[in-house]
């Protein structure tokens, strides 16, 4: 028992230092059909572990749907349906395309992907650009004419000047702009905007020369700045590529994914490789933006933005963005003891991740299952909250239900045993 405890710490410190070392950069934007691996025309990707299209959230069905319209795969809603219906059109979570998708998470053929290459390691992940802001976006669910026209624009306009200023300014470093961004104010991913304003910093004086017609440039520039989290979705991608190299680790108990689909929370651990451990998501508590709105209008939690507290931002560093707390009518001292109980579940500190109010400590990163399922304690996710018929309707925190944990450590405990057979 002490040597496979010893095997245990020994991996996790592995798993720890990977993380930790991964340095994320952006370095290119370009279609979905052309970079993401196994990507095809007829496929329409979504957040989340995988799921039948029948039995998807009212969001994830229409975000499909949308997408379908938008690539011309079907001419109206019922035809997508049963296209979709007969396998024609199919769809596949973005986690299996080295991708991340907020809300929704819905990505076509034509949706233009942010590249993030973890030069540390060499390995690449992908996440769709942001639609900008708004309650009525294809990541919620919500699909119209507005909607299908501001995508027709990123991928003929916006998706190419990205990609052109990317080559002129050359590989932009996320880590080192989401290590300043915290210090700003923000925690990555209820709030973002101290990071995309330091990212509009340095992609815009490269936007500036280039040799494209000036309302494209214009247009693009005037995107960037009323997108307020416009680079939370460069954020998912570097921690997804942060995370890969720490996969398939022998003995390793630290969790390497967490996403959700509107049905079930899903998590990955690093010595379970590709296995997803799956439980019921659970409902968001927070603020609702409308007074019409509440609970019961209400999907439950979902998307890939969870890949954000994996490795340790977000919920994990709430006292970094004390605005967040007003989501949930907290304060800075619940947000710090929030702090404090993630702490109990991870392997250890990030010294990239400092928090302002809490003295500059540094954040902690790295779930480990087993602490998860000793204490009690589940992770804490910043979040939107999404109508369960499609659109954005608020903003607040859920927490990660255990079963999914559980299950993986049961898993986990054959794992050893077949290790040590």
């Amino acid at each position: 028992m002490t040597d496979i405890k010893a095997r245990i710490e020994a991996a996790n410190a592995k798993a720890l230092d990977i993380i930790r070392t991964g340095t994320p950069s952006l370095i290119d934007v370009g279609p979905a059909i052309d970079i993401v691996p196994g990507m095809a025309k007829n496929m329409i990707m979504h957040s989340g572990p995988a799921i039948a299209w029948r039995d998807m959230c009212g969001p994830h069905r229409n975000g499909v749907i949308g997408a379908a319209l938008f690539e011309g795969l079907a001419g109206s809603a019922d035809e997508a349906q049963a296209m979709l219906d007969r396998g024609e059109i199919v769809v596949s979570p973005c986690h299996d395309h080295l991708s991340v998708g907020a809300g929704a998470g819905i990505i076509s053929a034509s949706t233009p992907m942010l590249v993030v290459e973890n030069t540390t390691f060499g390995n690449r992940a992908y996440s769709c650009i942001s639609e900008g802001g708004g309650l009525r976006l294809l990541k919620w669910g919500a699909y119209d004419d507005t909607v299908l026209k501001n995508l027709a624009w990123q991928a003929k306009t916006f998706g190419p000047v990205l990609k052109a200023a990317l080559q002129k300014s050359g590989p932009i470093d996320i880590k080192a702009i989401i290590s300043r961004a915290v210090e700003m104010g923000d925690e990555c991913h209820n709030r973002s905007i101290a990071a995309t304003s330091l990212f509009l910093r340095e992609i815009y004086p490269h936007i500036m020369t280039l040799d494209l017609p000036r309302d494209d440039i214009r247009a693009s520039v005037k995107f960037l700045v009323d997108s307020e989290h416009f680079l939370l979705h460069a954020i998912m991608a570097s921690a997804k590529a942060v995370l890969v190299p720490a996969e398939g680790i022998p003995y390793c108990t630290v969790v390497t994914a967490m996403a959700r689909n509107g049905v079930d929370f899903g998590i990955k651990v690093s010595a379970l490789g590709d296995n997803w451990f799956t439980a019921p998501a659970n409902p968001v508590k927070g603020l609702y933006f409308r007074a019409e709105w509440d609970d019961s209008c209400a999907a439950p939690d979902l998307g890939d933005s969870a890949i954000t507290e994996t490795v340790g931002l977000g919920g994990f560093i709430q006292p970094a963005a004390p605005t967040v707390t007003q989501y949930v009518h907290g304060n800075l001292a619940s947000a710090i003891a929030n702090t404090h109980q993630m702490q109990q579940i991870c392997v250890g500190t990030n010294p990239d991740i400092r928090i302002p109010a809490m003295d500059f400590t540094p954040g902690p990163i790295a779930i480990d299952v087993r602490k998860v399922v000793h204490t009690g304690i589940t992770p804490l996710l910043d979040t939107a909250i999404t109508h369960k018929e499609g659109g954005l309707i608020g903003a607040g925190e859920v927490h990660a239900p255990m079963g999914c944990f559980a299950d993986a450590l049961r898993a986990f405990a054959q794992h050893v045993e077949s290790q040590s057979a």
